[in-house]
């Protein structure tokens, strides 16, 4: 099981590696700000708004919906505090 934002940060890494994006591109590409990408990327945010993964898949030129459609984001397999 994991939190939300691990499973976010394992769905960031899928695409931008596929996308072959660094941290500073998706951030000028998404219009979220580096310190908050490099923050979620580290761990270090716990909550990830939804405004936030709006952008991000805005950025990575993909749905909310794709983002998220992953078993990682089921109830079932999430922490949720």
């Amino acid at each position: 099981m994991k939190k939300i934002s691990d499973a976010v940060v394992d769905r960031l890494l899928k695409y931008m590696r596929e996308q072959n994006l660094t941290q500073y591109k998706l951030s000028q590409q998404s219009g979220v700000p580096f310190a908050t990408i490099k923050s979620i990327m580290q761990r270090r945010t716990n909550d990830v708004s939804l405004k936030t993964i709006i952008m991000l898949s805005d950025g990575l030129n993909i749905s909310v919906n794709e983002f998220l459609n992953d078993e990682s984001f089921n109830i079932n397999n999430l922490l949720i505090d």
